[in-house]
């Protein structure tokens, strides 16, 4: 999911140019979820693909 689409759909408004926010809100929630949110092989189930977004990984 692109952070233009984060944006629109979790708070509501359009993405501004170099805004870090949904990035602090996508980390944040990472470490919310602690040990529960890492593949077997250590990763991080809450991926960054970059220029394109965050993707949610299946176990």
């Amino acid at each position: 999911m692109s952070k233009a689409d984060l944006s629109e759909q979790a708070l509501g408004r359009p993405f501004p140019r170099f805004d870090r926010s949904i990035d602090v809100h996508v980390s944040s929630i990472g470490h919310k979820l602690g040990p529960s949110a890492t593949l077997a092989d250590g990763r991080s189930i809450i991926q960054t693909v970059i220029r394109k977004g965050q993707q949610l990984v299946a176990g």
